[in-house]
C-alpha cells in the first residue's frame, strides 16, 4: 500500500516500533567504568549515578540499555570476558608454578584487583539468583575447568602419580571454594600468601607432591 496516498506512516514493523536504533558505542566505556566501581566499593555503592557522571553519560541512556543495576553489572561481568587462561594453559614446567600463575593472571587488572571485585560481586550474588548465577558461569566454573585440566595434564605427564587421579573433581574446586569462603566470611584478607598456602598445604599435599 502506498502511504503517499494519504494514509499514516506505519510505526511498527511486525509488532516493533521503529525509530532510531539504539547508539552502542559508548557501551565499552560504560561495562568498564562499572567493572572499575565493583573493585572500589561495596555494591550498594555502585550507582547508575555514579556510573552515569564518570561516563558523562545521561542516566536515561543507562536505563534505556539496561533496566535495573544488576542487569548493567551482569553486562559488565560479561564484558569482561572469561580468564584468559581457559584459552591458554600456563605451561612454567611444573603444576605449582602453573597454579601460581593463574593465581597472578593480569585478568581484570591483576590479582589485588581482582579479588575486590569479587568479593563485591560475592556480596552482592547473595541477595540475586540472577548475579549468583552469572558468577558462577563466568567467573566460578572457568576456573574449576582450569585447575582440572591442569591436574589432569600433571597425571598425564607423570609428575602427579595417576592412582591419583580421583581426587581431581575435588581439589578442582578447592581455589575457588576456599576464596569465596574466606572472602565471605572471613575477615582475613584474601592475599597471595593465602593462595600460595592453599596450593602448598592443601592442593598439593592431597597430591602426594612436594610444593618445593
Amino acid at each position: 500500500m502506498n502511504t503517499s496516498a494519504g494514509l499514516p506512516a506505519p510505526t511498527k514493523i511486525d509488532g516493533l516500533p521503529l525509530g532510531r536504533p539504539h547508539d552502542r558505542s559508548s557501551d565499552a566505556l560504560i561495562l568498564s567504568t562499572t567493572v572499575d566501581l565493583l573493585a572500589e566499593r561495596a555494591y550498594e555503592r555502585v550507582t547508575m549515578d555514579e556510573v552515569a557522571a564518570r561516563t558523562g553519560k545521561a542516566k536515561t541512556t543507562l536505563y534505556r540499555r539496561w533496566a535495573t543495576k544488576d542487569d548493567l553489572v551482569i553486562a559488565a561481568i560479561r564484558s569482561a570476558g572469561h580468564p584468559p587462561e581457559i584459552d591458554h594453559l600456563p605451561d612454567r614446567g611444573s603444576l605449582r608454578l602453573d597454579l601460581l600463575a593463574v593465581v597472578d593472571s593480569p585478568w581484570l587488572g591483576g590479582a589485588t584487583r581482582r579479588i575486590s571485585i569479587l568479593r563485591t560481586l560475592i556480596s552482592a550474588a547473595r541477595s540475586s539468583e540472577e548475579l549468583a548465577d552469572v558468577v558462577r558461569a563466568e567467573i566460578t566454573e572457568p576456573y574449576i575447568e582450569i585447575y582440572r585440566r591442569l591436574f589432569d595434564r600433571a597425571i598425564d605427564s607423570g609428575e602427579i602419580p595417576r592412582e591419583l587421579a580421583a581426587r581431581v573433581p575435588v581439589l578442582a574446586d578447592v581455589l575457588p571454594a576456599m576464596s569465596a569462603h574466606r572472602l565471605s566470611f572471613s575477615r582475613e584478607p584474601v592475599e597471595r600468601d593465602f593462595f600460595v598456602s592453599v596450593i602448598d598445604d592443601v592442593i598439593l599435599a592431597a597430591l602426594g607432591h612436594s610444593p618445593r
